[in-house]
C-alpha cells in the first residue's frame, strides 16, 4: 500500500508575502525605488488601505496592489475608481502559481 504525499500548505498570510517579496525584488530590478510599509501586529499595513507597495523612479510613482491569481479581485474596483493624477499609476499585480509571473492591470 502506498501513501499519498501531502502537499504542505503554506499559510496565507506567509503566501502573500513570498508574492509581494517577488514584486519588491522585481521592481528594484527594474530601478525604482521601492518602499513597502513596516510589518504591523494589529493593523492593516496597507498604504491608504488599498496599496502594498510604492515604487518610484525618475518619470513614475507606481502604487501597487499584490495579489495571488484569484477569480475575484477584490480591491480592483476601488482602485480604478480613484481620481487619476498625472505620472501616477494604479496598479494590481495578480501573481500566477503555476506560471510564475505577474499579470499588470493598470488606470492608464
Amino acid at each position: 500500500m502506498k501513501l499519498a504525499k501531502k502537499k504542505k500548505k503554506i499559510q496565507r498570510r506567509k503566501r502573500g508575502q513570498r508574492v509581494e517579496k517577488l514584486a519588491f525584488d522585481k521592481l528594484k530590478r527594474e530601478k525604482f525605488l521601492v518602499w513597502k510599509p513596516a510589518k504591523v501586529r494589529f493593523h492593516s499595513q496597507d498604504i491608504f488601505g488599498l496599496f502594498d507597495i510604492i515604487a518610484l523612479n525618475r518619470k513614475e510613482l507606481r502604487l501597487i496592489q499584490v495579489q495571488m491569481d484569484r477569480k475575484r479581485k477584490y480591491k480592483a474596483g476601488r482602485i480604478f475608481k480613484l481620481p487619476v493624477a498625472r505620472k501616477i499609476s494604479y496598479e494590481l499585480w495578480v501573481y500566477d502559481s503555476k506560471s510564475k509571473k505577474f499579470t499588470i492591470y493598470r488606470n492608464l
